[in-house]
């Protein structure tokens, strides 16, 4: 009869027979029908990966949110002691993404079947979706060693950020903020904006780098307005895949209702005006708030401005009165006074020829006069405000750049899989609701494997 098997506890060994430990702390294994149940894989919580939660943790943080997962692994050897190839670091950290995306996915399935249970009983007050799009670099799948067929494809981000109640009676900031009647300031406003959004599609956006580099150049005297008290934002959860528009909208949507949105007092989107956003808010947000980003409003206004003076005698002092009067008029939300201005200079430029180029100034006003056509319904500013409701989807824009830390860069190539399963880390742990870190609590064990699980750091 072949004697069972156990663990040496001092070499991490298996052999034969019942091993006494010469150790000061009693054996960790019991012997049972079928195989070993491990008194110490049960107390450090060992799972199927021979990692406790907690080095789970610290696994996925350094693989989901450093710039690499060669990063991640020379910063788990530094800080936690912890020797692991950079291969090991990408499959856990891919896994428990994985993972993550199957409870979004199930959150999804839940509301479809109308058994969603959000957690909290109170809805909050005051609440917004700030949407936007980013770019991640691919790669074809299984073409072997290297990347094959590298393309660029897009990624989805909604920032759902709840705000302290601040409903007042009159507009709490009826005049523009002093950097936006800033020449030098708005300039290099511009340019920071046109570099951040250089593979926008919107082509209206794309024809204003000219005139953004080149604006006028004026001095002004600027006097410090009184202290303006804004909504104080509370929590933000954060959803982002590389899935299409549709399945992205219904993710957005189950967030939402988890976190009992659709009960609050005052509810917006936030957006730049994408093509792809207002269909999916009119779709799954009906009657709520749609805002159109003012810095984005901004960049189209001062583009305009700039070009429709260009070359002339005294342009720069009357481009920048065109400019300032079109932005006091929209900031107050009299978007039929900018719509009037911008006619004016249509009338006095004429139409743009059918191939007119993107700077030509005839095509940049016209497109700035259509962009706030299209938008115009989502330009009542002074409104917004008096409801405590944003007017900047600066907060998703700053989403965007912090995903793309981990995820955009020109040696950064991934599969399609990969590439979601990273973006579910990454945003998980720029969500403030703890999301991150109770996924490792509440996440079930497999039996624990592996010769030399017992010598790891359980800490």
């Amino acid at each position: 009869m072949r004697r069972p098997r156990t663990l040496n506890w001092r070499s991490g060994r298996l052999r034969r027979g019942v091993v006494r430990s010469t150790l000061s702390v009693p054996p960790a294994d019991v012997l049972i029908a079928g195989g070993f149940f491990s008194l110490l894989d049960e107390r450090l919580k060992l799972g199927g990966e021979g990692y406790s939660p907690r080095m789970m943790e610290k696994i996925e943080y350094a693989g989901g949110n450093l710039g690499s997962f060669q990063a991640g692994r020379q910063s788990l050897e530094k800080l936690s002691d912890l020797e692991i190839s950079t291969k090991h670091v990408q499959t856990l950290t891919e896994r428990l993404g994985r993972e993550r995306a199957r409870e979004r996915d199930g959150l999804v399935e839940a509301l479809k079947n109308k058994t969603l249970k959000p957690p909290h009983g109170q809805p909050p007050a005051a609440v917004a979706i700030h949407l936007d799009a980013g770019k991640m670099q691919f790669r074809e799948e299984d073409a072997g060693v290297g990347v094959h067929a590298p393309h660029w494809g897009d990624i989805k981000v909604a920032c759902l950020q709840t705000y302290e109640p601040l409903k007042q009676a009159k507009d709490p900031q009826p005049n523009p903020p002093a950097a936006f009647l800033d020449p030098d300031r708005v300039r290099k406003l511009c340019a920071q904006m046109e570099r951040v959004r250089n593979e926008s599609a919107d082509p209206a956006v794309s024809g204003v780098g000219e005139p953004c580099r080149k604006g006028p150049i004026l001095k002004v005297q600027l006097k410090k307005g009184p202290k303006i008290k804004r909504p104080k934002k509370l929590v933000r959860s954060v959803v982002a895949t590389t899935q299409s528009v549709e399945p992205f909208g219904w993710m957005v949507v189950a967030e939402a209702a988890r976190r009992r949105f659709y009960q609050a007092t005052a509810k917006a989107i936030v957006g730049d005006g994408g093509n792809w956003i207002w269909p999916l808010a009119d779709l799954h947000f009906p009657g709520w708030a749609q805002v159109l980003d003012f810095l984005h409003l901004l960049v189209h206004l001062w583009a305009a401005a700039t070009v429709a003076y260009r070359g002339q005698a005294g342009g720069a002092r009357r481009a920048w009165e065109l400019y300032e009067r079109m932005l006091r008029d929209a900031w107050r939300g009299n978007v039929k006074g900018v719509i009037e201005a911008l006619e004016n200079q249509m009338r006095r430029l004429g139409e743009p020829p059918p191939k007119a180029w993107a700077g030509d100034p005839r095509q940049v006003v016209r497109l700035t006069l259509n962009y706030v056509k299209e938008n115009q319904t989502r330009m009542d500013y002074a409104r917004y405000r008096r409801e405590g409701l944003p007017i900047s989807s600066a907060l998703v824009e700053s989403l965007v750049k912090q995903i793309n830390h981990r995820t955009k860069g020109t040696e950064k190539f991934w599969n399609d899989g990969g590439g979601e399963a990273v973006l579910q880390v990454r945003a998980a742990y720029l969500s403030e609701d703890r999301r991150a870190e109770d996924f490792h609590a509440r996440r079930p064990r497999a039996a624990a494997v592996g010769t030399n699980r017992h010598l790891l750091n359980a800490a």
